[in-house]
């Protein structure tokens, strides 16, 4: 089974040396042993131990030319599971002072009985060569590799048009995994760990704690955007363009185990899934250094054919026939094992497509229901039965104002009262485009605002919205306009009350993008008030 497939590009006058001491040093953990330099960089074979688990080395090289070529193979068996065995293969390739390394990590299970899985994780060597080549002052990453250090976006609108435009971008090549924080700001994937695993894999990308969710899904797309802590993995872009996803929810990570390294190991695993095949086909594969060491030992024994007797150049003849032929069979087996391994993949690949469709389409019904119902009590009283909802839930056309503001009434009638005037506001707005962020908004604002309030003050409550979505009250220049005044008053309980308080989307004049809703706080009934849920009232500039 494949498990773990990588290649990296360097430069640098360091390069070299830094990859094998990296090898050199992996190498002594698995055999027991170091190996002298000299006995790296040329054909042998070694056995030896870790700890109580047997280990064997096979290295090919070709150092006549350039390019360099080494291969260095290792086998041992599973220290807990009996009858799997790990084979580790490194391949290297050096010209100029740029140097290119490759490793696949496969399994072979000998016994039907084995049925532990495999847990996905970082080969050793790789996080010994990446440390090595960052230490170095003399050799870095090629541009070509992604993720080298985490990236991040949220901070503004510019930055979710740059993530746009590198999720569509035709030429890339890698995963791009973006994580969100958690409403308290918390990421459930360490942002740093998580990049250093997926350097050369995919690139991750983490959003600012203050980042607004629905700017991005505005205009990144809903499918490619995260919140309150979940993780989406973008896969590179197709060849017709289109770019799929596969979205955790943080439910779904949190399930993954309770520390960050199981949770990382996890979407390790999810990575490599996709990005396997890739970077097995771009492998420094073993077979491949011993064909050209073949080919240059017969150039040679063509150049050196005139000094050569008949009985030496019978006898190099046969030693290159020996290896064409031994060449041969590893090749015929190594091309039925990847030819499995690929139809296997791409099964998996498919099935896993379609599961995640379907998925999709139950985490986005679900969400929307757990946004609508929270807190919702015993149950829906008869203003809008449970079928209507999900109507409302299932529509691929967003919830009107008008629609919003009565589920709001109904679920939350106990919490949260919706005058007339806010309800013939939204009779008005039927062209509004963003109903469901609306509807998440009185959501809050009927749920954690109004408990946050009623503990800590409006300092506490108003950290429920982001800065672009609530303001405690209207300008000094509105509230000395008598007639700006008047628009912010609505009657309640037989008086007429000014209402400051309102919840912001948009800001163009513009009723299918802009909506205000304006509110008060009945301390002693202890209820949300709802006024207005209409287009911008008028400001002293218009």
């Amino acid at each position: 089974m494949l498990v773990y497939a990588i290649h990296l590009g360097f430069h640098g006058a360091g390069a070299k040396e830094a990859i094998f001491r990296a090898v050199g040093g992996w190498l002594k953990e698995q055999l027991g042993f170091g190996l002298h330099p000299d006995q790296l960089r040329r054909d042998g074979s070694f056995s030896g131990h870790r700890g109580d688990v047997s280990s064997w080395l096979q290295i090919q090289a070709t150092t006549e030319a350039e390019p360099e070529l080494y291969s260095w193979i290792l086998k041992n068996p599973d220290a807990d599971v009996r009858g799997r065995q790990w084979i580790t293969e490194l391949g290297l390739k050096l010209y100029a002072d740029t140097a290119n390394v490759s490793c696949v990590v496969k399994t072979e299970e000998h016994s039907t009985l084995v049925a532990a899985p495999v847990a996905a994780s970082r080969p050793r060597v790789i996080g010994y060569v990446i440390s090595n080549v960052q230490q170095s002052v003399n050799a870095d990453f090629s541009t070509s590799v992604p993720g080298v250090t985490p990236k991040s976006a949220g901070e503004d609108l510019d930055s979710y048009r740059a993530l746009l435009a590198e999720i569509d971008r035709p030429e890339r090549e890698s995963p791009i995994v973006l994580v969100s924080p958690t409403s308290d700001g918390e990421y459930l994937l360490s942002i740093t760990e998580l990049q250093d695993r997926l350097v050369g894999l995919a690139q991750v990308v983490y959003l600012a704690r203050d980042f607004n969710s629905y700017d991005m899904a505005e205009i990144v797309g809903q499918a490619r955007s995260v919140w309150n802590g979940a993780t989406n993995l973008l896969l590179p872009p197709g060849k017709s363009g289109f770019v799929r996803n596969r979205l955790f929810l943080s439910e779904e990570i949190l399930r993954w185990g309770d520390s960050e390294q199981e949770r990382i190991s996890r979407m390790l695993a999810w990575v490599t899934s996709v990005t396997n095949i890739a970077h097995l086909r771009r492998r420094i594969a073993p077979e491949g250094v011993v064909q050209l060491a073949l080919r240059r030992r017969l150039q040679s024994v063509r150049d050196r054919s005139g000094v050569l007797n008949a009985s030496q150049l019978k006898e190099e003849i046969d030693k290159a026939t020996r290896l064409a032929t031994e060449q041969a069979e590893w090749i015929k087996t190594l091309e039925e094992e990847n030819t499995r391994l690929e139809s296997e993949l791409s099964e998996n690949k498919e099935l896993i497509a379609e599961e995640r469709d379907e998925a999709r389409k139950q985490n986005f019904l679900v969400q929307v229901l757990k946004n609508s119902l929270e807190s919702a009590g015993q149950g829906i009283t008869s203003h809008l039965e449970g079928e209507a909802l999900l109507d409302i839930a299932c529509s691929s056309d967003p919830p009107s104002p008008l629609e919003c503001l009565d589920v709001i009434e109904t679920v939350h009638g106990d919490k949260c009262i919706v005058l007339e005037t806010a309800k013939e506001s939204a009779k008005e707005m039927r062209h509004f485009t963003h109903g469901r962020r609306l509807l998440d908004m009185l959501r809050r604002l009927a749920t954690d605002y109004r408990s946050r309030l009623i503990q800590g003050g409006d300092s506490e409550a108003r950290m429920v919205f982001a800065k672009s979505e609530y303001a405690a009250k209207e300008s000094e220049t509105v509230m000395a306009n008598k007639g700006l005044r008047r628009l912010r008053t609505f009657p309640y309980e037989s008086e007429q009350i000014e209402m400051e308080r309102h919840l912001k989307i948009g800001s163009e004049d513009n009723v299918a993008k802009t909506i205000r809703v304006y509110f008060h706080w009945d301390a002693k009934r202890g209820k949300i008030v709802i006024g207005y849920c209409g287009e911008h009232l008028p400001v002293s500039s218009h």
